[in-house]
């Protein structure tokens, strides 16, 4: 089937649509007050000159997307170490399948350390919520994110998500270009970070019925991200009170550019990202189960364990586990980090108005879970800590 003209409705810009779109980006107010913060070296006039230069989003990346990404982890973060690029081939895609605790973060983390390593750039998927303005809009599409729809009517859902399956599809078959996506819809609240089947399923409509045949061509590789701090963690906890109490937080685009702008500026502590082993060798053997939806679940099981496995556990991780759960791993950090995990959570819950003792212990549980995940894994946790 020609899906050409549905690709048109949620693709990131052609080479040839960028001097248009540059144009519409530099002019728009927001260019200034962004460009002031990112590029504090830089005249506002020169910027624009470089930028309305730009022919293709490689140059796009090079010159806006690199350092002003980079510019932010140098400030926010106390450093981003990484693992697993090693086993990435340069002329070959991966579907990188990835745990998702910051909304812009996670990816442009990951594309960072791509560009650093003379890799392709990563389509990353975003969803058309988190578009509330035409600026930053052109923005994503100019910097490689496709739009997935979060608000498709059930009786539209089997159809759209062919169409998606399908671009996902030509992106790293057709195209040979890599891409980015959730484990799951929307971030971890919680910290238990689990692939949803759905999203599997999705990936395979359009690759059909031979499960390896379908699944092993897109060489999905597992990928972990852990922020020492989560700048969001008061803001995600808030939502797990609300539903806790059976009052689910409405949220707007103005809370979703803030919980974008918190992410990206707020302090993230160290932040470590590893590449898991492909699954490719343990598709075969998948392929046997003959119940397809046993066959999704060991799949989505099969990923969860290499994000698990390669998922860096910091200080706060431990400190939360036994202060939630049991004392455990005490000679895992010092009492001066616990004073200062302490601190930060308080001084976290007062920047956003909220009340430490209601909120205590779903931000600890945010903490606490990647541990949990890790005790689950056989000969696995005592190796990494």
């Amino acid at each position: 089937m020609d899906y050409s003209e549905a690709f048109e409705t949620i693709r990131p810009y052609h080479d040839t649509e960028v001097q248009a779109a540059i144009k519409r980006f530099i002019s728009h107010p927001f260019f200034d007050q962004i460009a002031e913060k990112l590029f504090p070296d830089k005249s506002i006039v020169d910027l624009k000159q470089q930028l309305s230069q730009i022919q293709s989003v490689k140059e796009f990346q090079a010159v806006m997307m690199y350092p002003s990404a980079r510019r932010v982890l140098d400030r926010s973060s106390e450093g981003i170490s990484y693992e697993g690029f090693e086993k990435l081939e340069k002329h070959k895609s991966y579907l990188f399948i990835s745990n998702h605790r910051d909304i812009v973060l996670d990816s442009a983390i990951l594309n960072v350390l791509l560009f650093e390593h003379q890799l392709g750039t990563t389509e990353v998927a975003i969803g058309d919520n988190l578009l509330v303005n035409d600026w930053i809009t052109d923005f994503a599409k100019l910097n490689k994110n496709f739009i997935v729809n979060r608000n498709v009517a059930p009786r539209e859902m089997y159809s759209y998500s062919l169409i998606l399956s399908a671009y996902i599809r030509y992106t790293l078959l057709e195209k040979k270009t890599s891409i980015w996506i959730a484990q799951r819809e929307g971030r971890t609240k919680d910290g238990d970070d689990q692939t949803q089947q759905g999203l599997l399923k999705m990936i395979g409509l359009d690759g059909g019925d031979d499960f390896y045949e379908n699944y092993a061509p897109l060489r999905i590789a597992p990928m972990a991200i852990s922020y020492e701090y989560d700048p969001c963690d008061v803001l995600k906890a808030r939502e797990i009170q609300y539903k806790m109490a059976g009052k689910p937080l409405q949220k707007t685009p103005g809370d979703d550019l803030k919980s974008m702008i918190t992410g990206i500026t707020g302090i993230k502590g160290r932040v470590h990202l590893s590449i898991g082993k492909i699954v490719d060798e343990k598709l075969r053997e998948i392929k046997e189960i003959k119940n397809k939806n046993d066959q999704m679940q060991a799949l989505a099981d099969l990923i969860d364990e290499r994000i698990h496995q390669n998922y860096k556990l910091w200080p706060t991780n431990f400190i939360a586990y036994d202060w939630l759960v049991e004392e455990r791993f005490s000679d895992h950090y010092t009492k001066e980090e616990a004073e200062k995990f302490e601190d930060y959570l308080r001084k976290q819950v007062q920047t956003f108005s909220g009340d430490f003792k209601s909120l205590r212990d779903p931000l600890l549980a945010m903490y606490a879970n990647p541990v949990k995940n890790k005790l689950k894994l056989d000969g696995v946790f005592e190796s990494n800590l």
